[in-house]
Order: structure tokens, then C-alpha cells, then sequence
């Protein structure tokens, strides 16, 4: 008689923590694919007008200190909004790529597997890479990257201390 014990499975458990990041990885890709496909639709024109207005406001209550930081940091958003206009379909479209290739290394660490590890960094260094070249190194765009680049490290040390239960 050959004795099964239910608890024994062949499979290992994926731990809570890669449970937890993977869940918001999830997440995170999807709002990306939704990101893309609004670059992709969404009439720049009009975004980049509204922008225009919003930084002629912002610059009219600045008063006397527009000519300081808080202006240079006002132009260098007003032109992170025009290269992102007119840059927006290569944009959406390695937004979208960018997603599906960080959505299928997710869900190859969701099932266990290394290799996931590997196209979820890649996706995420060729995003922020992406960012730059597309929008240049104005202030802003600086900025916006190091607080990507900043997510985007803590969620791979949090895959990589989990490489270890993973094949």
C-alpha cells in the first residue's frame, strides 16, 4: 500500500512576498498596456494645448519667483509635454512592447521560473532607456526617470532575493 501524503506536492509554494510583488507587477503591466494604447489614441494636439495653458497659469501665480527654479522647472515640464507629443506613438508603441515583455517575465516568476527574472529586468532597463531617448535630459525628464529607475531597482532586489525558490 503506498502511502500519499495530500501536503507533498510537486510543485513548491510560491512565497508570499513574490505572491505580493507579482500581483502589483500585474497590475503595473496592465496599467502600462492602458498607457500605451492612450498615447496611441488620445489627440496630442489638445494634451499639449491644455499643458500649455496649465504652465502659463502655474507661471502667473509664481509671480516674481517664475524666474527662478520653479520657472526653469516649468519650462523643462513644458517641454518634456512637447517631446512626449510629438513623440507619442514610438511612445505608446515601446510602452505596450515594453508591458507585454514585463508581463510574461512576471508570469514566468508567478510559475516558478528564473528566466522570468531575467525579461522582467530587461523590459525595466529598456523602459527607463526608452524614456530618455525619447524625451531627453531635460530636468523633468531626469527626474521622472530616477523615481521609475527607483521603483524599478527595489522591485527587482525584491525578485532577486526570491530567485532562489524559483527554477
Amino acid at each position: 500500500m503506498t502511502d500519499v501524503n495530500p501536503s507533498m506536492s510537486a510543485t513548491p509554494a510560491r512565497p508570499t512576498l513574490l505572491t505580493v510583488i507579482c500581483i502589483l507587477s500585474f497590475i503595473m503591466g496592465a496599467w502600462g498596456i492602458f498607457s500605451g494604447f492612450q498615447n496611441l489614441v488620445v489627440d496630442q494636439t489638445v494634451a499639449l494645448d491644455k499643458a500649455r495653458v496649465e504652465m502659463e497659469q502655474a507661471r502667473a501665480d509664481l509671480g516674481e519667483q517664475a524666474s527662478g527654479l520653479p520657472g526653469k522647472m516649468l519650462d523643462s515640464a513644458m517641454d518634456l509635454a512637447e517631446k512626449t507629443a510629438a513623440n507619442a506613438t514610438p511612445i505608446g508603441i515601446s510602452t505596450i512592447v515594453l508591458s507585454l515583455i514585463s508581463l510574461f517575465g512576471v508570469w514566468q516568476m508567478w510559475n516558478l521560473r528564473k528566466n522570468g527574472f531575467w525579461l522582467y529586468v530587461l523590459s525595466s532597463v529598456a523602459g527607463l532607456a526608452t524614456t530618455v531617448y525619447f524625451l531627453g535630459g531635460s530636468m523633468v525628464a531626469i527626474l521622472s526617470v530616477g523615481f521609475a529607475g527607483f521603483f524599478s531597482l527595489v522591485f527587482i532586489i525584491l525578485y532577486a532575493v526570491n530567485l532562489k525558490h524559483m527554477h
